[in-house]
């Protein structure tokens, strides 16, 4: 993996992959607010990483989703190095779905498969999950070995 970025004294931080999307960075020194942080494209990162992992699961598991969302609630640090302290990545699921197989789906990827949610714990952050399943909102702030005890 190789990706870059340089600075744009109107923008800020911009990608500058070749064949790639460009993804715009919130710096300090442009301060636009319509941009986000690094930390935030890290939130972003975990919820996506890991929604990912759960669809190809459900997948494999026929379970046949409608539609999917992710929110992630995030809390840094009030102190340097301000690090993403606590998330929470809300999955947000419709469909036939059963509550098994979400919490399987959902315990294997923060455990095992995604490697950014595994990096960012490694790294201190506790990271619990919610889920909310064809509208009932079934789990509240579990860890992922709870998933995996409950599935």
């Amino acid at each position: 993996m190789k990706v870059s970025f340089e600075f744009n004294n109107e923008i800020g931080w911009v990608t500058d992959v070749p064949d790639r999307s460009k993804i715009f960075i919130k710096d300090s020194i442009v301060d636009r607010a319509d941009l986000f942080s690094p930390n935030e494209h890290l939130a972003l990162a975990m919820g996506s990483c890991s929604s990912s992992d759960v669809i190809s699961i459900f997948k494999k598991m026929r379970a046949d989703y409608s539609s999917f969302r992710c929110e992630i609630d995030a809390e840094r640090a009030n102190e340097h190095p301000k690090t993403i302290t606590k998330a929470d990545i809300h999955y947000i699921i419709e469909g036939d779905v059963k509550k098994e197989q979400a919490f399987k789906a959902i315990g294997l990827s923060l455990t095992r498969y995604c490697s950014v949610s595994i990096l960012a714990r490694r790294g201190g952050t506790n990271l619990t999950f919610s889920l909310t399943l064809n509208g009932d909102r079934i789990a509240d702030h579990l860890t992922p070995e709870d998933a995996l005890r409950t599935s």
